[in-house]
Order: structure tokens, then sequence, then C-alpha cells
């Protein structure tokens, strides 16, 4: 599993503020009653020399009623280290039965982070009647250089585009949630054109919230999909022809969705993925409305495996949810949202039949690996969320801890009723009720208290504190028999990318990492680039000799890309047969 991709799509959802909602976790609009007339939001890409060189954008919004001398529109300048794809806000232009509406723009102060800068229009008289914005978007251009970030900037890719409504769209800032319509004009581009968002295939309408519609994906051009036809409960979309079987990732992918929606009493909501193509490294994945984007090197070949646990975990988000307004590690939930998804990424397509034992248990024998080798596992819940944005080893703390923790529960549910109930009883429960309480953690506390008396107190009490899991070798049933020992994670300490030149560089070192306690630097380049693809093959602890040029100089160093040894559990099969293993 590409844990750095799933955690970034964690990321990008703590820091815009996806939505989810108490029915199957799926994200939806705010409680309030949706504004009934439906407000239009018409895309037209223009083509200069087969590349999209810009996209038009017209937002008729009916009788806003926008005072003079109060934010009308809001749009970012950055979110999240991404820019807005509209350069020039004088350009834009709000027009309404009286003609132009004069403006005054306002902005957030700079923000040193690049995290969150707003801008605002401000009319200078009261409007009258329907209004229509007017403005066009220029997408980025990218160079070796492009710092990599959440999947919602707004780029080119063959003769398409894509973006994020964070990035791409001026929105009133009241009378939320309301319809939308999304309008795609596509004249001007080649025949056989397609377009997709999170709201629908082609044009779409849906009630939503700001949230929703700033969180949504947008993409047209050269599009395919699975299903072809974009019909179904779970369809991914892309442009450029993938290295590996992303239609049998995705095929795989909706059998399990199936499964999914059959487990936890699914809705008919449509879940929808993008892959954007790059020609170098630019970003892991990003969860949306409804919706989720990852990213693909150009003519990379990736683990069929890793693909479709990246799909399942995602589609897996759209069922447990999280709680709260404020999501992810901004919110503290991630040892709940992202601890039951990953465990149930691993469980339900085992259930499914779509996994062998094998895969089940190396699931959570990775997890485990990632647990005790991360020096960061020791971190409270609340410690975790305050790192959350600046360490990376504090970011994948509840990626492992966890779905550990729920295994955990699962085992004392299984001990305590003789195999009667399991995890999923009490995780059915809290997403039944979750909304309806004040205080989520206190909640689902006291759902283990009452299942489990002061032992799922201290569980997890201990687990939230950052004390160590009270893990046991018979914790996945008679089937499996753990035992401790000597674990190391593969682990570089950076992200190799390539230059303009084609030669293999050195990104930002992780503190304490391999590769800083080797003395590489960022920047270096690698001569034998090889090796650092066979590596991970290698026996761990293994060393190897890296030769390196550094301001054009030759360098050799050893390097060894794993971190210490630290003792810990990993689970064998036992002769138990597998109709016994109950899983």
């Amino acid at each position: 599993m590409t844990l750095r991709a799933i955690a970034a799509a964690a990321l990008l959802c703590s820091a815009l503020g996806c939505e989810k909602s108490s029915e199957t976790g799926a994200p939806a609009a705010a409680e309030a009653e949706p504004v009934q007339d439906v407000m239009t939001v018409s895309l037209s890409p223009r083509l200069d020399e087969n590349q999209v060189s810009a996209i038009d954008v017209a937002i008729d919004i009916p009788s806003p009623g926008a005072p003079a001398g109060e934010p009308f529109l809001s749009m970012a300048v950055v979110r999240v280290m991404m820019p807005s794809a509209l350069n020039d806000p004088e350009t834009l232009v709000i027009e309404d039965d009286l003609g132009a509406v004069p403006t005054k723009i306002e902005e957030d102060p700079e923000d040193p982070s690049a995290f969150r800068q707003d801008r605002r229009w401000i009319p200078e008289r009261a409007t009258e009647g329907d209004v229509t914005v007017r403005y066009s978007l220029t997408p980025r251009v990218i160079t070796p250089s492009t710092r990599p970030g959440p999947l919602i900037d707004t780029r080119t890719e063959l003769w398409g585009f894509y973006g994020s409504g964070n990035t791409m769209l001026a929105l009133p800032v009241d009378g939320w949630p309301r319809t939308v319509q999304i309008d795609w004009d596509l004249s001007n581009m080649p025949d056989g054109a397609r377009a997709a968002s999170s709201l629908g295939e082609g044009d779409a309408e849906a009630t939503v919230s700001e949230q929703n519609l700033n969180s949504s994906f947008f993409m047209a051009g050269p599009l395919k999909s699975q299903p072809e036809d974009g019909a179904g409960a779970f369809v991914v979309y892309w442009m450029t022809p993938a290295a590996f079987d992303l239609v049998g990732a995705a095929r795989w992918t909706n059998e399990a969705y199936d499964y999914f929606t059959g487990f936890f009493g699914g809705d008919d909501t449509v879940f929808r993925v993008f892959m954007r193509t790059t020609e170098r490294f630019q970003g892991g994945g990003g969860g949306g409305f409804n919706s989720f984007i990852f990213g693909t090197v150009e003519g990379e070949d990736r683990d069929p495996a890793e693909v479709r646990s990246l799909l399942a975990h995602e589609a897996l988000h759209h069922f447990v949810g999280g709680y709260g307004s404020s999501g992810g590690g901004a919110g503290g939930q991630q040892w709940y949202s992202e601890g039951a998804t990953n465990y149930y990424t691993t469980v339900l397509p085992y259930r499914a039949g779509l996994t062998t034992l094998a895969e089940f248990i190396a699931g959570f024998n990775d997890h485990a690996r990632n647990y005790y080798t991360n020096p960061r596992s020791n971190l409270s819940n609340e410690e975790v969320t305050r790192l959350f944005f600046s360490d990376s080893n504090a970011q994948v703390v509840p990626y492992n801890r966890g779905p550990l923790y729920f295994a955990l529960v699962d085992a004392r549910m299984r001990e305590a009723t003789g195999g009667e109930k399991r995890v999923d009883d009490l995780i059915f429960e809290f997403i039944e009720n979750r909304d309806s309480h004040d205080d989520a953690v206190a909640y689902w506390r006291s759902l283990v208290v009452s299942a489990l008396g002061e032992t799922g107190a201290a569980d997890f009490d201990g687990m939230m504190q950052g004390a160590p899991l009270d893990l046991s070798p018979g914790l996945f049933g008679a089937c499996f028999e753990g035992e401790i020992q000597p674990l190391r994670r593969f682990t570089l300490g950076f992200r190799p990318y390539k230059d303009d030149d084609g030669a293999t560089r050195v990104g930002p070192i992780t503190p304490d990492s391999p590769a800083a306690k080797a003395g590489i630097m960022r920047d270096d380049v690698i001569v034998d680039a090889e090796l650092l693809e066979t590596a991970e093959a290698g026996t761990p602890g293994e060393s190897f000799s890296l030769d390196m040029l550094r301001e054009g100089k030759p360098l050799t160093v050893g390097f060894s890309p794993w971190t210490e040894p630290s003792p810990g559990l990993q689970w064998a099969r036992t002769d138990v047969p597998e109709e016994n293993c109950a899983l």
C-alpha cells in the first residue's frame, strides 16, 4: 500500500475540510435547507496548438441580493501550497440586471506557509436580479522545480485539463447549501472530448455545500473510464494510458465496492476516482467530495496490489467517514477515520473473496512492521495532531497504529462473546449515532466500555496516549501465531526525481533518516539510480555504495536504506484449516 499517498489524501481533506454525513460516512451537504433556484457553473476549455490554454468560466447566480460593502464572492489565492488558476483578479466581471457591478477586491494577508490565503470581491452597490460572474482560468505551468503538493491545482494533460474547485471557482459567500448545475462546453475540443466531475458524468446537477463544490474535481479531454460508459456506483477516469493494469485494478475495486455497500448498508451515491499523469512525481493523492484523485508518473509501472489497495482505501472512506466538521489531522480524528479505513482495507477484500489469506496477514504484518519501527509510534493522538503537517513519521502513525488497535478490539470482542460479536458491531453503532453526540471520542469510549469493560477503556486510553498496544501472538485467531522478531523498515529518507536533463536527483531529506545519516544532500545526482529500485528487494539492513555527483564532483557514500532493528510481532500461518479462521 502507498501509505504516503493515502496520508496525502487525508492531509488534503484535513486542510480543506472534506465533509462527511452520518449516513455510511458519505460526504454530503450541510444540514440547512438548500437554496431552491439552481446556480449554474459553465466551463468552456479553449485550445491553442492542441493544448488547453484557458478555461472560460461563467457562474449564473439566481437573485443573490448581495448588499453593498459586504463580501459577495470568495476564491483562493493559494490553498495548501497550490495557487489559484485565476491569474488576474481584476479580470473577473460581475454583471446583474443593471449591468456591470463595480467591486472592491480584498485579500487575506500573505500566509508565509502558503497554507491558505483567500480573496474576496465586495460589491460597491447592491446587486439587482440575477447575477453572472465571468472570468478565465490559466492552467499552471509545471517545471522540474515545481514543488509537489496536493493535487488541487489546475493543469493540462494531453489535450485535456483537470483541476479542483479550490483553485478554479469563485463562489458566493452565502446561500449554501444550494443546487448547482455543471454545464460543459467542449465545442473547442477535438471530436471525442468528454468531461466528468465529482458531481457526475458530463453535465451534472447536485445539491452541495460550498466545501463540497470546492473539494470537487473536474476533468475534460480525451477521457477514458472504467466502466467504459461511466455508469455504475464506482467509476475511474483517466486520460493518459497507464503503464500498469489500471483497468484491472478498477474492475477489482468495483467488485470490492459492491461488497462494501452491502456490508455497511450503502446508498446510491456514485464514487468517482480521477487519475492524473505527470512527467515526474507531483503528489500522491487527495480526497474530495464523493471522489478521489491520485497521481501517476508517465510510463511508471506500479504493483497491481498497491493500486488496488489505494483505490479500496479511498472507496472505504466513503463508508467509514469521520466525525465533526474539521477532518483528519486538523481535527485529531484519524485514529478512527484512517485506522478503521485501513483495518477494513485489509479485512473486507478477504471476506469478499478478492484477496487470499496470505495477503490478509501480509497486510497486518506490514502495519505491525511500520508501527514497531516508527520512532513516533509513542506519540499521543494530541501530539500526532500537532505534528501532522510537519513530521512525516507522525503523519503515518494513525495509518498503522489505528488498524492494529481495531484488530485488538476485534480480538477482545470475539473472546468476550464466544465469536458472536466483532468490532464491526461497535463501528456500525458508532457510524449510526456519532453525529448525535457532541463528543464523538467519548461516545466511542462509552461503546468499548459497554462491550469490554475496563479492558476496553484501558486499550482505548492507552492508544490515544501513545502507550504500546497490548497485541498478542493470537491476535488474529487460530489460523495465525505471532512471534517477536527484529524488524526493519525500508526507507530512503528522500524522494528521487528526474531533472530536465533526465538525471535522477535527491529530493528533500527527512531528518534522522538513513539518507540524512549517510550524508546524502538535497539535489545530489544519483549516478547509479537503478540501485534504488532494487534495494528494497535486498536483505533488510544491507548496505551498498551509492555513486553520486555533488555540484559536478563525484562522490561515493555507503548507504543502508533501512531503519535500525526494533523488536515486534509478526504473524505466520498455522495448520488450522482456512474454513475455521473466522476472519
